[in-house]
């Protein structure tokens, strides 16, 4: 297909995350929401781009894949003759890298938690907030050394509004870490703890960080406090809700030219 100079060919998508190394979880998360965009907005003017270095190289020695930055994506859609490029952030919160995102080619789309209701949207899922017979959920995020560290406390603070107290949110990088919440427990009549990951894929932090047998793993620092402790590895991505919250943030953008 041949582009004529100028010529308006519309919107693309350059669906944007931090990526991941592991392929399991790539395909059942990131994956599975950059299909959904291709399904409802054309194939042909969707690309993917992980703004994480390190994880583009270790995917392309691993498995010959070479998965564009954010720069490289836009590039590519604009040499196809797009006008206008959307990149889609599939970012939880207005962090560090998501504040690297560039909007010149076209807007970003918000983060995952960005408005009251998406706070909400997340407390009140039954499937995600489900206890599956423990006393109390942990979930690990990530954290980030900017201010949308706060995005974490909120989201807690929300959790207790709604009157679960039983679930708590640590971060591995941020304020509020497992030691905290180990504190927390303590104060109740806890014995049984589910780890989830906070997420969008369950990657090395979850496997490693949250779910081994390492000794400074949150499971492994759990069971020496005395708890029983399960560890659920499924990022958030793959909640058909959280890929409709994605969504939703991608077609609202979409649709408006202002």
């Amino acid at each position: 297909m041949v582009i004529c100079a100028g010529e308006n060919m519309g919107k693309a998508i350059l669906v944007t995350s931090f990526g991941t190394s592991h392929r399991d979880t790539r395909e059942k998360c990131l994956d599975v929401i950059e299909n959904k965009v291709k399904e409802k907005y054309g194939q042909e003017k969707v690309e993917r781009a992980y703004t994480s270095g390190i994880i583009r190289r270790i995917i392309e020695k691993r498995e010959g894949i070479h998965i564009y930055d954010q720069k490289e994506g836009l590039e590519a859609l604009k040499n196809k003759g797009y006008n206008e490029i959307i990149t889609m952030s599939l970012h939880i919160l207005g962090g560090i890298e998501y504040s690297k995102l560039d909007d010149s080619y076209g807007k970003v789309t918000e983060p995952l938690l960005k408005a009251e209701e998406d706070y909400l949207k997340i407390v009140n899922n039954e499937e995600f907030n489900n206890l599956e017979g423990n006393d109390a959920i942990v979930f690990m995020g990530h954290g980030t050394e900017s201010a949308a560290d706060s995005t974490y406390q909120k989201l807690q603070e929300e959790y207790i509004k709604a009157g679960k107290n039983n679930i708590f949110v640590a971060t591995v990088e941020g304020e509020v870490t497992i030691e905290d919440i180990i504190e927390k427990l303590k104060t109740g009549n806890y014995k049984k703890i589910l780890l989830k990951p906070f997420m969008i894929v369950a990657g090395d932090h979850a496997k490693n960080d949250m779910a081994s047998d390492e000794e400074d793993s949150w499971k492994t620092m759990l069971k020496n406090e005395g708890y029983e402790v399960t560890a659920l590895l499924k990022g958030m991505g793959e909640y058909e809700f959280i890929q409709d919250m994605f969504m939703d943030k991608l077609e609202k953008v979409y649709k408006n030219k202002n």
